[in-house]
């Protein structure tokens, strides 16, 4: 991808995140993603070798365009009373984020496809968030924020398996119409957490 800037780095970028999140790692066509791109045979190849090389090659870029924005904090800052609030700031700054980076929605649409067989920068990355979000939650039991009457690991996957729900849900085509009252794709994260986790109710004033 170093080879690729500006516009035709972007224009692959697309091209490849809609076509694997379209027909999926095995179904995707490089010469289809060439095409949708608008860029040469010989530039393309110039810039990666395979699909494999492809796929990390996007998700490392995308990864990278993220991190330029925002890093996660370390875990052990969700510590006690400051769980909660930690937690309300990374899901806004996360929304906040997909709303001004588009890297973020293009990261989200094929981060969780299904493996390609070996390990690669996506299913890593993968791997990463899990570890991460056991890690946070693991700390909120130890310090009184979160349940401690379910195993953190079933916790960990529980919170996972949600937040990869309403991430499908939010990157859908469209949103079905719902009464006023209903959660929308800002508010439903943390308010489900809440639930889950063992924390009803948000604090006073929230």
């Amino acid at each position: 991808m170093a080879t690729l800037n500006g516009h035709h780095r972007d224009r692959l970028i697309e091209a490849t995140v809609a076509e694997f999140a379209s027909v999926g790692y095995e179904g995707a066509s490089l010469n289809r993603i060439i095409q949708a791109a608008g860029i040469s045979k010989s530039s393309f190849y110039h810039a990666v070798g395979s699909k494999a090389e492809l796929l990390d090659a996007v998700v490392e870029t995308l990864i990278a365009d993220v991190r330029a924005h925002w890093v996660p904090p370390a875990p052990e800052l969700f510590s006690g009373a400051d769980f909660w609030p930690r937690l309300d700031a990374v899901l806004t700054d996360l929304g906040e984020l997909a709303a001004a980076d588009p890297a973020l929605g293009l990261l989200g649409r094929i981060f969780y496809l299904p493996a390609a067989g070996a390990v690669d920068a996506r299913t890593a990355l993968l791997d990463a968030v899990h570890a991460w979000v056991a890690e946070v939650l693991r700390v909120g039991v130890r310090t009184g924020a979160v349940r401690e009457d379910v195993h953190v690991d079933a916790l960990a996957a529980a919170t996972f398996g949600m937040l990869r729900g309403l991430d499908e849900w939010a990157l859908g085509a469209g949103e079905p119409q719902a009464p006023p009252t209903a959660l929308d794709h800002a508010t439903a994260p943390g308010l489900l957490l809440r639930g889950m986790l063992g924390c009803p109710q948000p604090p006073a004033g929230a």
